[in-house]
């Protein structure tokens, strides 16, 4: 028996050791494990922390594509980082990106990789064409009521005569202007003075050949339409001002008394420096050149001009909706529209109240070219007409007049010399300023041109190519007939450019036939 019981004790003890190494086990497993999760639960809680600690993680950057210079930019990113309502959103820069033509818009719309939220600055043409690709985030009254109801109640629905919104067939909001501008050129008074040139006050005497100074000395400077968007308006004043075929002729001598600049800030800086008596500008930068030369003048042809709203829109790839909407509220705010009146940006806002700001009241000059702008009967424009022919109208204009520039140039002189020199009358010289500004193509052509023109290359360049043939045959032929020996290279290869003289009654009957 009790050999029977040493043997059950130690089978007891055994069990109980292997009890005790089994529960030793287990908690030590359960220990580890807490302290696994324990560990998780402070890597998250680090984490966490740093990510609260860190805003630059969670920070939102706003995407806008834009033809506005860095000086504007910039003073509505500062002013509109500070908002509280952009602090709250967690918003810390804005990427602004420059684009200058309507191709280069499309590029960034269309991509959303690009992320681009707004498009903001380049006139209603451009907001229209980019909405007829598609390109638009249309805002809705009942979807979009906060946002729709802050842009609608601060901007008026038209300005002198000119809409400062566009709205989609089913009430919601395309685009809504910024801020307004008007369209006209400055002088410079000293130069005038200098040459004995009268002051203008209408766009046809710039195509005079009183401004026709010398071959080295030019009176005006116009910007190349492709890269100016306000120049590119003021061309399309004048067509729908004159009509089609006399517009483009006040257009082609303007241009013979004009020195070519690739884009608006050159055009201005010309008639600052002195450097030319006149230039095409939009108010702003008529302002602008006054203050820094005192002998510059803006002026806005009477009844010729027109009330421009520069449009803000929302993009159809908008990334940030919220930031997007707090910009578009803010910039229609009187506070955010009296960002226009700073000085160097010496914009005119689209509202009113921006003038009744603390900030507004310091710049009663612009108040009063407010007044003065809105007081201007301009022109009855078209806006679908400008859209419709805009890029046939662009390129129209640099093929003829830009390109063949030094041509057109020395055909004019010729015309204008042989005419103050008593050698051809003012009959023929009439006449020979008829056929030199016949247009190559009619008001419907370039109408129907104009979107595939925009959308395939191939087109596109078979009418530059004949666009450029028929103005350097024109005006060869022309330089033919005043100066007969002239040989040079027209669209029938090197030949003497007398023989193709009858190339000008060609052309007049055929813009007869366009009639």
């Amino acid at each position: 028996m009790l050999d029977n019981y040493l043997i059950l004790l130690d089978i007891n003890k055994k069990v109980d050791y292997k009890m005790n190494i089994k529960r030793i086990a287990i908690l030590v497993f359960l220990i580890a494990s807490i302290s696994m999760g324990s560990a998780v639960f402070m890597i998250n809680a680090e984490v966490d922390t740093a990510n609260s600690s860190n805003p630059e993680l969670n920070a939102v950057t706003l995407t806008i594509v834009t033809r506005h210079d860095t000086t504007l930019t910039n003073a509505f990113e500062a002013a509109f980082l500070a908002t509280p309502e952009a602090i709250a959103l967690d918003i810390t820069s804005i990427d602004f990106r420059q684009a200058t033509t309507d191709s280069g818009w499309k590029k960034l719309l269309e991509d959303p990789s690009k992320s681009v939220d707004l498009g903001w600055g380049g006139g209603p043409a451009l907001f229209n064409t980019m909405d007829n690709w598609g390109l638009l985030k249309h805002i809705d009254p009942i979807t979009d009521a906060a946002l729709f109801i802050a842009i609608n109640d601060s901007v008026p629905a038209e300005l002198a005569g000119a809409g400062m919104k566009s709205f989609a067939p089913n009430g919601s909001l395309i685009w809504a202007a910024n801020a307004i501008s008007s369209f006209g050129f400055t002088v410079n008074h000293d130069f005038l003075t200098t040459h004995a040139l009268p002051v203008p006050t209408t766009w046809e005497e710039l195509a005079s050949p009183i401004y026709y100074i010398s071959p080295s000395v030019k009176a005006i400077s116009m910007g190349d339409p492709p890269l100016t968007t306000s120049n590119t308006r003021i061309y399309q004043i004048i067509l729908q001002a004159f009509g089609w075929d006399v517009g483009w002729s006040i257009l082609t001598r303007m241009g013979a008394n004009s020195g070519m600049y690739p884009g608006s800030v050159a055009t201005r800086a010309a008639v600052v420096s002195g450097e030319v008596g006149i230039a095409m500008t939009i108010d702003f930068y008529g302002i602008i050149a006054m203050g820094e030369n005192p002998d510059c003048e803006y002026i806005i042809p009477q009844g010729q001009s027109i009330v421009n709203g520069d449009p803000i829109a929302m993009c159809i790839n908008v990334d940030d909706y919220d930031a997007a909407a707090a910009f578009l509220t803010y910039v229609n705010t009187p506070e955010g529209q009296a960002i226009w009146l700073t000085e160097g940006i010496d914009r005119l806002p689209v509202n009113e109240a921006a003038f009744h700001t603390p900030f507004g009241q310091l710049r009663p000059d612009l108040y009063l070219l407010f007044n003065e702008t809105l007081a201007n009967i301009g022109i009855d424009f078209d806006e679908n007409l400008a859209t419709s022919n805009l890029a046939t109208t662009i390129y129209y204009f640099h093929n003829t007049i830009e390109q063949p520039h030094t041509l057109l140039r020395n055909t004019w002189g010729e015309m204008v010399t042989q005419l103050r020199d008593s050698e051809i009358n003012s009959t023929f010289f009439n006449e020979l300023v008829e056929d030199l500004g016949v247009p190559g193509m009619t008001l419907q052509e370039s109408i129907d041109w104009n979107t595939q023109y925009q959308l395939n290359a191939t087109f596109a360049a078979i009418k530059d190519g004949e666009w450029r043939t028929f103005a350097q045959t024109k005006y060869n032929t022309i330089l033919g007939i005043l100066v007969p020996e002239t040989e040079t290279t027209n669209a029938f290869g090197m030949i003497p450019v007398f023989i193709t003289s009858i190339f000008v009654a060609t052309m007049v009957l055929l813009r007869k036939k366009k009639k």
